[in-house]
């Protein structure tokens, strides 16, 4: 003999009821607030990132070039109108507005207030220099030894927010 399904006996307990549904949403809405900030955040820092390794292929591009056509080849960085450039090409590059910038290079480099360059030289040495880009509290270096021309990115956390500035250091 088969058995017949019992009907169920407390069907008003099947589901969720309405202010249980609310205030399920009501918690999932207070994690997204208090989590999307810290979002907001990583993507400001994966900018810098991004900028810092960008402006570091264009200087080994510059070296790269330079070596490749036994001439010096110069990255011109304009700090007041926020450009980077190589040397006898039209194309100009941005930095972002949200960026503080600071530029340190020897003295013999600085072409104007606040243009300088950095040269690489044929046999792949350059004249040196530092490009200190900050974002709220993140804080990425590109650094040029000048006796190798070899081009290095650190990024790192710090708590200032420095004025943009481009200054030329003696040797």
């Amino acid at each position: 003999m088969m058995r017949q399904p019992r009907p169920c006996q407390r069907c008003k307990d099947e589901g969720f009821t309405l202010l249980e549904l609310i205030i399920a949403l009501g918690i999932m809405a207070l994690g997204v607030a208090l989590v999307f900030p810290y979002f907001e955040g990583s993507r400001a820092g994966h900018q810098l990132r991004a900028t810092a390794y960008d402006i570091a292929t264009q200087l080994r591009d510059a070296r790269a070039t330079a070596q490749a056509r036994n001439v010096d080849q110069a990255f011109i960085i304009d700090v007041g109108s926020r450009r980077m450039w190589l040397d006898g090409t039209e194309r100009r590059r941005y930095l972002s507005s949200r960026m503080a910038v600071d530029v340190e290079v020897p003295i013999a480099e600085q072409l104007a207030a606040n243009v300088v360059r950095v040269r690489f030289f044929a046999d792949g040495s350059a004249s040196g220099g530092k490009l200190v880009l900050r974002d709220g509290g993140r804080r990425a270096t590109v650094t040029v030894n000048w006796l190798t021309g070899d081009v290095r990115v650190g990024v790192t956390w710090n708590g200032g927010r420095p004025v943009p500035s481009a200054r030329a250091v003696s040797p």
